[in-house]
Protein backbone atom coordinates (compact mmCIF):
# COMPACT_ATOMS: atom_id res chain seq x y z
CA UNK A 1 0.00 0.00 0.00
CA UNK A 2 1.30 3.19 -1.18
CA UNK A 3 1.24 6.08 1.92
CA UNK A 4 3.03 9.38 1.81
CA UNK A 5 2.08 10.44 5.00
CA UNK A 6 -0.19 9.06 8.02
CA UNK A 7 -3.42 11.09 8.24
CA UNK A 8 -7.37 10.53 8.70
CA UNK A 9 -9.22 10.91 5.35
CA UNK A 10 -13.03 10.28 4.42
CA UNK A 11 -16.12 11.98 4.17
CA UNK A 12 -17.45 14.09 7.59
CA UNK A 13 -20.62 14.81 8.47
CA UNK A 14 -20.85 17.69 10.89
CA UNK A 15 -22.82 18.23 14.54
CA UNK A 16 -22.55 21.19 16.75
CA UNK A 17 -20.29 19.39 18.99
CA UNK A 18 -18.61 16.06 17.05
CA UNK A 19 -16.92 15.25 14.15
CA UNK A 20 -17.52 11.83 12.24
CA UNK A 21 -16.57 9.85 9.14
CA UNK A 22 -18.47 7.28 7.57
CA UNK A 23 -16.53 4.67 6.08
CA UNK A 24 -17.20 0.68 5.28
CA UNK A 25 -20.37 0.69 6.47
CA UNK A 26 -19.69 2.18 10.20
CA UNK A 27 -19.13 5.64 12.24
CA UNK A 28 -16.22 6.93 13.35
CA UNK A 29 -15.78 9.49 15.50
CA UNK A 30 -12.60 11.91 15.28
CA UNK A 31 -10.68 13.07 18.54
CA UNK A 32 -10.63 16.78 19.67
CA UNK A 33 -8.58 18.92 17.38
CA UNK A 34 -9.32 17.58 13.97
CA UNK A 35 -11.96 19.56 11.46
CA UNK A 36 -12.29 17.37 8.62
CA UNK A 37 -14.71 19.86 6.83
CA UNK A 38 -12.70 23.11 6.91
CA UNK A 39 -9.10 23.92 7.29
CA UNK A 40 -7.73 24.58 11.02
CA UNK A 41 -4.50 26.79 10.76
CA UNK A 42 -1.28 25.61 13.15
CA UNK A 43 -0.35 28.99 12.44
CA UNK A 44 -1.90 30.84 9.23
CA UNK A 45 0.79 30.08 6.18
CA UNK A 46 1.81 32.65 3.55
CA UNK A 47 1.02 33.05 1.35
CA UNK A 48 -2.17 31.71 -0.38
CA UNK A 49 -2.81 28.30 0.33
CA UNK A 50 -3.49 25.52 -2.61
CA UNK A 51 -4.79 21.99 -2.34
CA UNK A 52 -2.20 19.81 -4.35
CA UNK A 53 -3.73 16.33 -5.67
CA UNK A 54 -1.30 13.57 -4.74
CA UNK A 55 -1.90 10.28 -7.10
CA UNK A 56 -1.80 6.78 -6.29
CA UNK A 57 -0.39 5.48 -9.72
CA UNK A 58 -0.32 2.22 -8.10
CA UNK A 59 -4.28 1.79 -8.21
CA UNK A 60 -4.91 4.48 -10.62
CA UNK A 61 -6.80 7.14 -7.94
CA UNK A 62 -6.34 10.39 -6.47
CA UNK A 63 -5.02 9.39 -3.07
CA UNK A 64 -5.93 13.05 -1.62
CA UNK A 65 -4.79 16.10 -1.33
CA UNK A 66 -2.33 18.88 0.05
CA UNK A 67 -2.90 21.94 1.85
CA UNK A 68 0.28 23.94 0.89
CA UNK A 69 1.60 27.80 -0.58
CA UNK A 70 0.96 28.12 -3.77
CA UNK A 71 4.16 28.74 -4.07
CA UNK A 72 5.84 25.65 -2.86
CA UNK A 73 6.20 23.15 -5.92
CA UNK A 74 6.20 19.56 -6.16
CA UNK A 75 8.93 17.73 -8.36
CA UNK A 76 8.77 15.73 -11.00
CA UNK A 77 11.18 13.24 -8.84
CA UNK A 78 12.69 13.40 -6.09
CA UNK A 79 16.69 14.76 -5.96
CA UNK A 80 19.64 12.81 -5.04
CA UNK A 81 18.97 14.63 -1.21
CA UNK A 82 14.97 13.04 -1.00
CA UNK A 83 14.12 16.57 -1.84
CA UNK A 84 10.96 16.14 -3.24
CA UNK A 85 9.20 19.63 -2.55
CA UNK A 86 10.31 23.14 -2.80
CA UNK A 87 9.55 27.02 -2.01
CA UNK A 88 11.00 29.93 -2.71
CA UNK A 89 14.07 30.68 -0.35
CA UNK A 90 15.40 27.53 -0.98
CA UNK A 91 13.18 26.02 1.38
CA UNK A 92 13.30 21.82 1.05
CA UNK A 93 10.37 19.44 1.74
CA UNK A 94 11.89 16.03 2.20
CA UNK A 95 10.25 12.62 1.26
CA UNK A 96 9.06 10.80 4.46
CA UNK A 97 11.51 7.94 6.34
CA UNK A 98 10.08 4.73 7.60
CA UNK A 99 11.63 2.46 9.78
CA UNK A 100 10.02 -0.82 12.15
CA UNK A 101 10.91 -3.14 14.00
CA UNK A 102 9.33 -5.72 16.45
CA UNK A 103 10.49 -7.11 19.71
CA UNK A 104 8.50 -10.27 22.15
CA UNK A 105 8.95 -11.61 24.70
CA UNK A 106 7.84 -15.32 23.58
CA UNK A 107 10.90 -17.63 23.34
CA UNK A 108 11.95 -18.17 19.32
CA UNK A 109 9.59 -15.38 18.31
CA UNK A 110 12.40 -12.83 17.75
CA UNK A 111 14.69 -15.03 16.03
CA UNK A 112 11.37 -16.06 13.57
CA UNK A 113 10.73 -12.84 12.93
CA UNK A 114 14.56 -11.70 11.77
CA UNK A 115 14.65 -14.52 9.52
CA UNK A 116 11.17 -13.03 7.76
CA UNK A 117 13.04 -10.14 7.39
CA UNK A 118 11.85 -8.04 10.30
CA UNK A 119 14.01 -5.69 12.18
CA UNK A 120 14.26 -6.62 15.93
CA UNK A 121 14.57 -3.67 18.16
CA UNK A 122 13.00 -2.92 22.12
CA UNK A 123 10.47 -0.34 22.22
CA UNK A 124 12.09 3.17 22.83
CA UNK A 125 10.44 6.26 23.31
CA UNK A 126 10.99 9.46 21.25
CA UNK A 127 12.74 10.82 23.30
CA UNK A 128 15.11 7.87 23.91
CA UNK A 129 14.95 7.94 19.88
CA UNK A 130 16.47 11.25 19.59
CA UNK A 131 18.92 11.01 22.50
CA UNK A 132 20.11 7.56 21.33
CA UNK A 133 20.00 7.46 17.96
CA UNK A 134 19.45 11.26 16.38
CA UNK A 135 21.77 13.52 18.24
CA UNK A 136 24.69 10.94 17.61
CA UNK A 137 23.59 10.51 13.71
CA UNK A 138 23.00 14.31 13.42
CA UNK A 139 25.98 15.53 15.29
CA UNK A 140 28.54 13.88 13.27
CA UNK A 141 27.22 15.88 10.35
CA UNK A 142 27.79 19.07 12.44
CA UNK A 143 24.15 19.39 13.33
CA UNK A 144 23.15 20.93 17.05
CA UNK A 145 20.00 20.29 18.39
CA UNK A 146 18.30 23.60 19.37
CA UNK A 147 14.35 22.45 20.61
CA UNK A 148 12.27 19.71 21.29
CA UNK A 149 8.46 19.38 21.81
CA UNK A 150 5.23 17.49 21.17
CA UNK A 151 2.62 18.04 18.53
CA UNK A 152 -0.61 16.94 20.07
CA UNK A 153 -2.80 17.67 16.69
CA UNK A 154 -0.43 15.80 14.74
CA UNK A 155 -0.66 13.26 17.07
CA UNK A 156 -4.45 13.20 17.40
CA UNK A 157 -4.80 13.45 13.67
CA UNK A 158 -3.20 10.19 13.36
CA UNK A 159 -4.90 8.85 15.85
CA UNK A 160 -8.61 9.26 13.34
CA UNK A 161 -6.60 8.44 10.22
CA UNK A 162 -5.79 4.93 12.45
CA UNK A 163 -9.52 4.34 12.85
CA UNK A 164 -10.13 3.75 9.25
CA UNK A 165 -7.49 1.02 9.07
CA UNK A 166 -8.29 -2.75 9.14
CA UNK A 167 -6.73 -4.82 12.27
CA UNK A 168 -7.05 -8.33 11.73
CA UNK A 169 -6.38 -8.82 15.39
CA UNK A 170 -7.13 -7.15 18.98
CA UNK A 171 -4.69 -4.19 19.34
CA UNK A 172 -3.69 -2.18 22.02
CA UNK A 173 -2.31 1.10 19.97
CA UNK A 174 -0.50 4.53 20.98
CA UNK A 175 0.82 7.20 19.24
CA UNK A 176 2.89 10.72 19.52
CA UNK A 177 4.17 13.14 17.20
CA UNK A 178 7.45 14.84 18.17
CA UNK A 179 8.98 18.06 16.58
CA UNK A 180 13.14 18.60 17.02
CA UNK A 181 14.20 21.43 15.50
CA UNK A 182 18.41 21.90 14.29
CA UNK A 183 21.15 24.18 13.54
CA UNK A 184 23.62 22.34 10.86
CA UNK A 185 27.06 23.86 10.33
CA UNK A 186 25.88 26.19 7.21
CA UNK A 187 23.32 28.25 8.98
CA UNK A 188 20.30 26.34 7.44
CA UNK A 189 17.68 24.74 10.19
CA UNK A 190 16.24 21.88 10.15
CA UNK A 191 12.69 20.79 11.14
CA UNK A 192 12.78 16.41 11.65
CA UNK A 193 9.24 15.20 13.35
CA UNK A 194 8.76 11.53 14.76
CA UNK A 195 5.84 10.10 14.08
CA UNK A 196 5.46 6.88 15.97
CA UNK A 197 3.27 4.62 15.88
CA UNK A 198 3.44 1.34 18.59
CA UNK A 199 0.69 -1.72 18.41
CA UNK A 200 1.04 -4.23 21.18
CA UNK A 201 -0.34 -7.56 20.44
CA UNK A 202 -0.28 -11.42 22.27
CA UNK A 203 2.60 -11.62 20.75
CA UNK A 204 4.31 -8.76 20.51
CA UNK A 205 5.63 -5.38 20.40
CA UNK A 206 5.35 -4.00 17.10
CA UNK A 207 6.12 -0.15 16.35
CA UNK A 208 8.29 2.44 14.23
CA UNK A 209 8.14 5.93 13.25
CA UNK A 210 7.61 7.92 10.23
CA UNK A 211 10.03 10.58 10.30
CA UNK A 212 8.73 14.17 8.10
CA UNK A 213 11.46 16.69 7.13
CA UNK A 214 12.31 20.35 6.29
CA UNK A 215 15.16 22.58 5.71
CA UNK A 216 15.29 26.00 5.05
CA UNK A 217 17.62 29.40 5.66
CA UNK A 218 17.29 30.27 9.59
CA UNK A 219 15.86 33.51 8.50
CA UNK A 220 12.58 31.82 6.98
CA UNK A 221 12.73 28.52 9.10
CA UNK A 222 9.93 29.63 10.91
CA UNK A 223 7.06 30.63 8.57
CA UNK A 224 8.55 27.32 6.77
CA UNK A 225 7.85 25.03 9.86
CA UNK A 226 4.54 26.99 10.46
CA UNK A 227 3.53 26.16 6.39
CA UNK A 228 4.66 22.49 6.50
CA UNK A 229 3.13 21.71 9.83
CA UNK A 230 -0.34 22.91 8.80
CA UNK A 231 0.34 20.45 5.66
CA UNK A 232 0.43 17.49 7.70
CA UNK A 233 -2.23 18.56 10.45
CA UNK A 234 -4.89 19.42 6.97
CA UNK A 235 -3.72 16.24 4.43
CA UNK A 236 -7.33 15.40 3.44
CA UNK A 237 -7.87 12.05 1.89
CA UNK A 238 -9.67 9.79 -0.73
CA UNK A 239 -12.70 8.31 0.97
CA UNK A 240 -12.67 5.61 -2.43
CA UNK A 241 -9.19 5.68 -2.00
CA UNK A 242 -9.19 4.58 1.67
CA UNK A 243 -12.14 2.50 0.93
CA UNK A 244 -9.69 0.67 -1.79
CA UNK A 245 -6.93 0.40 0.64
CA UNK A 246 -9.14 -1.25 3.43
CA UNK A 247 -10.26 -4.05 1.49
CA UNK A 248 -6.80 -4.94 0.17
CA UNK A 249 -5.27 -5.06 3.61
CA UNK A 250 -8.75 -7.38 4.79
CA UNK A 251 -7.72 -9.87 1.46
CA UNK A 252 -3.99 -9.56 2.31
CA UNK A 253 -4.56 -10.60 6.09
CA UNK A 254 -6.52 -12.97 5.57
CA UNK A 255 -4.47 -14.60 3.22
CA UNK A 256 -1.10 -13.39 5.71
CA UNK A 257 -3.15 -14.93 9.18
CA UNK A 258 -3.27 -18.80 7.72
CA UNK A 259 0.63 -17.93 7.35
CA UNK A 260 1.23 -16.56 10.18
CA UNK A 261 -0.80 -19.32 12.42
CA UNK A 262 0.88 -22.22 11.27
CA UNK A 263 4.27 -20.31 11.68
CA UNK A 264 3.04 -19.39 15.48
CA UNK A 265 2.06 -23.36 15.88
CA UNK A 266 5.12 -24.46 14.48
CA UNK A 267 6.72 -21.95 17.22
CA UNK A 268 4.75 -23.57 19.79
CA UNK A 269 5.39 -26.53 18.91
CA UNK A 270 9.34 -26.20 18.65
CA UNK A 271 9.15 -24.72 22.00
CA UNK A 272 7.41 -27.32 23.89
CA UNK A 273 10.25 -29.58 22.83
CA UNK A 274 12.74 -27.65 23.75
CA UNK A 275 11.06 -27.83 27.23
CA UNK A 276 10.91 -31.49 27.16
CA UNK A 277 14.59 -31.77 26.04
CA UNK A 278 15.17 -29.62 28.80
CA UNK A 279 13.22 -32.02 31.43
CA UNK A 280 14.95 -35.16 29.98
CA UNK A 281 19.17 -33.39 30.20
CA UNK A 282 17.72 -32.11 33.97
CA UNK A 283 16.72 -35.82 34.42
CA UNK A 284 19.43 -37.26 32.76
CA UNK A 285 21.85 -34.42 35.13
CA UNK A 286 20.36 -35.94 38.45
CA UNK A 287 20.94 -39.44 37.88
CA UNK A 288 24.50 -39.28 36.86
CA UNK A 289 24.71 -36.76 39.73
CA UNK A 290 23.17 -39.27 42.09
CA UNK A 291 25.45 -42.05 40.65
CA UNK A 292 28.43 -40.21 41.28
CA UNK A 293 27.82 -39.34 44.62
CA UNK A 294 26.61 -42.70 45.95
CA UNK A 295 29.72 -43.88 44.40
CA UNK A 296 31.67 -41.01 46.01
CA UNK A 297 29.70 -41.51 49.50
CA UNK A 298 29.36 -45.49 48.99
CA UNK A 299 25.90 -45.24 49.23
CA UNK A 300 23.44 -47.25 47.95
CA UNK A 301 19.51 -47.71 47.12
CA UNK A 302 17.34 -49.97 48.66
CA UNK A 303 13.75 -50.19 48.40
CA UNK A 304 10.43 -51.37 51.01
CA UNK A 305 6.68 -51.07 50.26
CA UNK A 306 6.94 -48.76 47.36
CA UNK A 307 9.85 -46.50 48.93
CA UNK A 308 13.18 -46.22 48.24
CA UNK A 309 15.79 -45.42 50.80
CA UNK A 310 19.73 -43.89 50.81
CA UNK A 311 21.89 -46.35 52.83
CA UNK A 312 25.90 -46.77 53.36
CA UNK A 313 27.03 -49.31 51.31
CA UNK A 314 28.68 -52.66 52.09
CA UNK A 315 26.12 -54.71 53.73
CA UNK A 316 24.01 -57.51 51.94
CA UNK A 317 20.95 -56.74 54.14
CA UNK A 318 19.02 -53.92 54.99
CA UNK A 319 15.87 -53.83 57.77
CA UNK A 320 13.88 -50.56 57.71
CA UNK A 321 11.33 -49.27 59.64
CA UNK A 322 8.70 -46.53 59.29
CA UNK A 323 10.85 -44.04 60.56
CA UNK A 324 13.53 -44.51 57.74
CA UNK A 325 15.43 -46.06 60.49
CA UNK A 326 17.73 -49.28 59.26
CA UNK A 327 19.60 -52.21 60.36
CA UNK A 328 22.81 -53.39 57.84
CA UNK A 329 23.73 -57.33 58.47
CA UNK A 330 25.69 -59.35 56.53
CA UNK A 331 23.66 -62.33 58.52
CA UNK A 332 20.98 -63.58 55.63
CA UNK A 333 19.19 -65.24 59.35
CA UNK A 334 19.20 -62.36 60.83
CA UNK A 335 15.54 -60.97 61.73
CA UNK A 336 14.88 -57.86 63.92
CA UNK A 337 11.62 -58.75 64.48
CA UNK A 338 12.81 -61.92 66.95
CA UNK A 339 14.93 -59.92 68.77
CA UNK A 340 13.38 -58.78 72.24
CA UNK A 341 15.46 -55.60 72.48
CA UNK A 342 14.01 -54.84 68.63
CA UNK A 343 11.06 -56.06 67.82
CA UNK A 344 9.18 -52.88 69.90
CA UNK A 345 8.38 -51.75 65.87
CA UNK A 346 8.46 -53.44 62.72
CA UNK A 347 10.98 -54.37 60.59
CA UNK A 348 10.70 -54.64 56.91
CA UNK A 349 13.55 -56.43 54.48
CA UNK A 350 14.77 -54.46 52.10
CA UNK A 351 15.50 -54.63 48.22
CA UNK A 352 18.84 -53.47 46.92
CA UNK A 353 18.14 -51.57 43.42
CA UNK A 354 21.72 -50.83 42.95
Amino acid sequence: MIVLFNYSCGQSSKSSETQTIQLNGKTYTLKEGINASKVQLNKKPEPKVIFHKIDDTQRNMVMGYQPMPSDWKYLDKQDKDGVYIKGPNNVKVFMPKFDFFVYSQLPGYNQMSSEMGQQVKPLKSVEQLVKEEFVPLFGKEGARLLKQYHLPKLKAYDENYDQLMFKSVPQQKSFEAYATEWEAKDDNKFLFIIRQNITYTQEACYWGYTLNALESPKQYFETAKNNYLYTLENTKYNPQWRHACYMEDAQKSAQAGKLHQQRMANLRAEGQAIIERGKSHSAMVDRNHKRFMDAHLERQTVSTGGTNYQVDAGSNVYWINSNGEYIPTNDFNFDPNLDPNLNSQTWTKGTNNN
